[in-house]
């Protein structure tokens, strides 16, 4: 039996939890649909792809840190949250959708971890 690295447990988390946001995410905008409407569950939808985009941002983030350093402009910073701003508002105001949706949906990759978390602490390295 090999030795695990703590790498290699950082990739087996951040795989499970990719895994994890679309099977809570995907469900759940459905029921939100049949609950409250469609448009309810697409704004529910829309805030769980947001957030699992938020979530891969994060991690390229935390993968970058102790690489080489790469130089971006406070420009290219501005213009992204400039975008996510924009389609956060064209959803909202144009889909009409809830923003009580949206937000509920952006929460979904927190619970993937917390879900991630627990099965760790169940499982352990035996989950990998």
């Amino acid at each position: 039996m090999s030795a695990t690295t703590g790498d290699d447990i950082y990739q087996s988390i951040i795989r499970r939890i990719a895994l994890i946001i679309p099977i809570i995410g995907i469900p759940a905008a459905i029921i939100a649909g049949v609950l409250k409407g469609p448009r309810y569950g697409f704004g529910f939808l829309v805030g769980a792809v947001l957030s699992s985009a938020s979530f891969w941002r994060w991690k390229k983030v935390v993968d970058a840190v102790g690489g080489p350093a790469k130089q971006r402009s406070a420009w290219t910073w501005l213009i992204r949250f400039a975008v996510l701003i924009g389609a956060a508002y064209v959803t909202v105001k144009y889909l009409g959708v809830s923003p009580e949706a949206v937000f509920l949906g952006l929460l979904v990759s927190a619970a993937a971890v917390i879900v991630a978390l627990i099965f760790e602490l169940i499982h352990g390295n035996k989950g990998t």
